[in-house]
């Protein structure tokens, strides 16, 4: 299903998924926008705290569906403690996703 788009140098509608334009030829660059807006506080928050307290363990990967990753962090104790702070940093900048693709932040991100 494709969408009616304008041009952005010759203002003509044309289709989403032309990559030049069908009119003045020129390439258009789309930028994608992610569906899915960050879940903060309550979820955000959450997965800090956890990653946080029992993050070398992979706890914050299991409970948002990243099993096999767990898994390893289980093994290696948070890949001795570097994945863990990774992942404790990306939590907190809004860069960490569950396994749905859902990101988890501490700050509110538009």
């Amino acid at each position: 299903m494709s969408l009616s788009v304008f041009c952005r140098y010759c203002g003509q509608q044309i289709s989403d998924i032309d990559l030049n334009c069908t009119h003045c030829g020129l390439k258009q660059n789309f930028t994608v926008v992610s569906s899915s807006p960050s879940r903060k506080n309550s979820e955000g928050v959450i997965a800090f705290i956890v990653c946080f307290l029992f993050g070398i363990f992979g706890l914050h990967r299991f409970i948002y569906g990243k099993t096999g990753t767990g898994i390893l962090m289980l093994i290696t104790l948070g890949g001795f403690g570097i994945w863990w702070l990774i992942d404790l940093i990306r939590i907190g900048i809004g860069h960490f996703t569950d396994s749905k693709g859902n990101q988890l932040s501490l700050i509110h991100n538009h």
